[in-house]
């Protein structure tokens, strides 16, 4: 059991990221240690995610236990390192909007903000299914920044989970990004393969794209 204490961090979105991060940790438990604010952006997740919480509240802190019943332990995922003529702070700008996803992923027919910081994915592959997505984001420093997408939703009897997450840093004149893409749900096999594909194409086209853009 993973124990988090969010207590000290002012940044909102400092926050956010580290309770995704420890969301997709391998632990089967984890107890965050939270003031108002942080209690809203650990129940929001719960919410999103389907996960069991246990609230308990003493001297204006609340403990909160996660229960990862729809953990994202055995999801499929894999990464590529991609260098980019750009300094980080433009490419952070470009990809905070999820549409460059169409790019390289056939899979995805379509991208809609539903709003700041939540859209919506229109996605064509074994099966068919819309899903909401939400961005976040931290900048770290003026060479650093982490860019993380998450998306979940229920299809018939399952529950399907997907994300990206980019870590960007200066390299040279440009930018290097760290890109991990990930998946849980029916047909990972499947799903496996594709990921592998989006990452050579990513590589391939991402470089030249966000010039352009």
């Amino acid at each position: 059991m993973k124990e988090v204490d969010l207590t000290l961090e002012k940044s909102v979105d400092v926050k956010k990221f580290l309770v995704m991060q420890y969301i997709q940790s391998n632990e089967d438990e984890i107890i965050f240690k939270v003031d108002n604010e942080g209690k809203q952006i650990v129940n929001d997740v719960c919410r999103e995610l389907e996960y069991d919480c246990e609230t308990s509240e003493k001297d204006n802190t609340y403990l909160i236990k996660i229960r990862k019943a729809v953990e994202l332990r055995g999801s499929v995922s894999d990464e590529a390192n991609i260098l980019i003529p750009l300094p980080p702070k433009r490419v952070y700008e470009k990809i905070l909007n999820p549409a460059i996803l169409t790019i390289f992923i056939p899979q995805i027919k379509g991208v809609s903000i539903l709003k700041e910081g939540v859209y919506k994915l229109r996605i064509r592959w074994v099966i068919s299914w819309d899903t909401p997505l939400t961005v976040y984001s931290l900048k770290l420093d003026e060479d650093r920044y982490i860019i993380r997408y998450l998306a979940s939703q229920k299809v018939s009897v399952f529950t399907i989970l997907f994300g990206f997450d980019f870590y960007l840093a200066t390299e040279g004149s440009g930018s290097r990004m760290k890109m991990k893409e990930w998946y849980k749900g029916p047909f990972k096999s499947l799903a496996k393969s594709e990921i592998e594909k989006h990452l050579r194409k990513a590589k391939d086209s991402l470089p030249d794209l966000l010039i352009k853009v």
